[in-house]
C-alpha cells in the first residue's frame, strides 16, 4: 500500500518507505547524477524512473527542464504519474514502457516489497537475494523479496520513441538505472541520435556482464567515461560518460 514518505527536500508516495529513503539519498544527498554542464533548460531522458525521484530532482534543479520518464511496471508506474501530480510538475512525460534494442513485450519480474529491484533479469537478483541472506539473514531477505510476480511489460527502441519528439536539438541527459537492461537500452539508440547525447549517467553491477561492453561502446561514441565504484553494495557502479558541447 502506498504511503506518502516525507524528505528534506521532497515528499513522494511510495510502496517501501525504505527504498525510497534510499533512493532519496542516492540522488538528493549523494548526488550520485550530477553532472556539471547542463543548460538552464535540459532534455533529459529517465529510463527506469521508478517513482520519479529522479525526475523530481531535475525538475528542483532546473525547473525549466524538459523530460520523457519511462517505467514499465504498472504499479509503480501509477506512482510515478501520482508523484508528479503531487508535485504539479509541468514538462514531464511518463510513459509505461521499457527501453530495450528491439520493440517487444517481455516478463518483467516484479518485487511488491522492493519494486525498485523489479528485473527483466530475474537470474541476477538471485545473486543479490543471496547478498542479502549473508548480510542480514534469510528472513529480512525473504521479507524484501517475497512475492515476486511475472507481468508483461512493454518495451520500446528509445530511437522510436524520440523520432515521434522532434522538437529536440540535443539529449542533454540521458539517465540509465534499468536493473541489468542496461546495455539495451543504448542499444536502442540509432546513429542519428548518438550525435545528440552530450552526457550519459548509468548504474551498472559486474553480474550483468556488460560493463566492458557498455564503457567500450560509450568510447566507440566518442564519450569520455569515468567509472565509479558505488558505495551501496560491492560489485556496482556508476559509470557517467561525457562530451565537450
Amino acid at each position: 500500500m502506498a504511503q506518502l514518505v516525507e524528505f528534506q527536500n521532497t515528499s513522494c508516495y511510495a510502496t517501501s518507505k525504505d527504498e525510497a529513503n534510499f533512493i532519496y539519498k542516492e540522488i538528493f544527498e549523494d548526488g550520485c547524477y550530477d553532472v556539471s554542464n547542463l543548460p538552464e533548460a535540459p532534455f533529459v531522458i529517465d529510463a527506469g524512473a521508478n517513482i520519479g525521484m529522479f525526475s523530481l530532482y531535475m525538475k528542483h534543479k532546473f525547473p525549466r527542464s524538459k523530460i520523457i520518464a519511462f517505467e514499465p511496471a504498472p504499479e509503480t508506474y501509477g506512482l510515478l504519474r501520482r508523484n508528479l501530480e503531487l508535485h504539479n510538475l509541468a514538462d514531464v512525460e511518463a510513459l509505461p514502457l521499457g527501453l530495450a534494442s528491439t520493440a517487444s513485450t517481455e516478463k518483467l519480474t516484479y518485487f511488491p516489497n522492493l519494486p525498485g529491484n523489479s528485473t527483466l533479469k530475474p537470474e541476477e537478483k538471485q545473486q543479490l537475494y543471496e547478498m542479502a541472506v549473508e548480510r542480514n539473514g534469510r528472513e529480512a531477505a525473504n521479507k524484501r523479496f517475497d512475492g515476486a510476480q511475472k507481468l508483461d511489460v512493454k518495451l520500446e527502441r528509445l530511437s522510436n520513441i524520440l523520432n515521434s519528439h522532434p522538437s529536440f536539438t540535443q539529449i542533454d541527459f540521458l539517465k540509465i538505472d534499468v536493473e541489468g537492461a542496461e546495455l539495451e537500452v543504448l542499444r536502442g539508440l540509432d546513429d542519428s541520435h548518438w550525435g545528440l547525447v552530450r552526457n550519459i549517467v548509468l548504474e551498472t553491477w559486474d553480474a550483468s556482464g556488460v560493463r566492458d561492453e557498455i564503457e567500450n561502446l560509450l568510447r566507440a561514441k566518442g564519450f569520455t567515461i569515468k567509472c565509479e565504484e558505488a558505495g551501496w553494495a560491492k560489485g556496482f557502479y556508476m559509470i557517467s560518460a561525457s562530451r565537450g558541447i
